[in-house]
């Protein structure tokens, strides 16, 4: 025999709760914050980690420097080698530093999706700046560590192409197009007797390849090559060095004849 259950007055003070509740969550919904208004935060939020991370590397880069200067003349009682290790370590932590920070920075330029050539926003305008500091600081370590003023152009006219009108870029540029040549003026501020690192100072770091032993005569020579477009393709100064004190002994405003055409 099947029960019968009884029937039950309606609860209206719980239904009314009920609506209420649906009521609210309908509301909340509603009035949260919109698709393109989360998109704007989480960009906001993104880039505020951006300008986090460049500080803190520029800080280090900052150290580096000072710890290059250092062990390139060391105080009395310093350690040269320990020197030497520390600029190695520091500079391989900066140097990784910095390509994640890079990676970074394409990631939030590409997933801006932006149309390149046009009038810039001031988001993009901020973000572009950005990447070609970075840009022209690795060019700077392509020149200061290598003297490679080749590749450091090239990194910076590809940087113009996304930033054409960053006048810092621009500036860098330019230097670097001019300092890549030397001219015998520029050549006649080096003097007998000084060092590598006076060299250097006077025309900055040599290309590797640009270096030349002389073994029969106990010389090695630094080559730094002339403008091709008034000298020809290779015409390159010269200047030289007695190995046993490693000081300059004379230089050659013509150690190495251009060829007509350039290369």
């Amino acid at each position: 025999m099947s029960r019968i259950t009884p029937l039950r007055r309606p609860d209206w003070a719980g239904f009314a709760a009920c609506i209420a509740v649906n009521l609210l969550l309908a509301s909340l919904t509603a009035c949260g914050p919109s698709e393109e208004e989360r998109t704007t935060t989480a960009r906001a939020e993104a880039w505020a980690e951006l300008e986090e991370a460049q500080a803190a590397l520029n800080a280090k880069r900052g150290e580096l420097e000072q710890l290059r200067a250092q062990a390139a003349a060391p105080g009395e009682g310093e350690d040269g080698e320990a020197l030497a290790a520390q600029v190695e370590a520091l500079d391989e932590e900066v140097g990784g530093d910095g390509e994640v920070l890079q990676q970074k920075l394409v990631n939030y330029i590409n997933e801006a999706g932006w149309e390149l050539g046009g009038e810039m926003n001031e988001e993009q305008r901020l973000a572009f700046a950005m990447m070609s500091g970075e840009q022209m600081y690795l060019a700077q370590e392509y020149v200061v560590k290598g003297g490679d003023y080749r590749k450091a152009i090239d990194i910076l006219v590809g940087a113009q192409r996304n930033d054409p009108n960053n006048p810092e870029l621009a500036a860098r540029l330019a230097k670097y197009q001019e300092d890549r040549y030397v001219s015998a003026e520029r050549l006649a501020e080096v003097k007998r007797g000084m060092t590598e690192t006076e060299v250097e100072g006077v025309l900055g770091k040599v290309f590797h390849s640009y270096v030349r032993t002389f073994s029969d005569e106990n010389v090695f020579a630094w080559f730094y090559p002339k403008d091709p477009e008034q000298h020809g393709a290779g015409a390159a100064v010269g200047v030289f060095f007695n190995e046993s004190d490693r000081k300059v002994y004379r230089t050659d405003p013509n150690a190495v004849e251009g060829d007509d055409e350039e290369e």
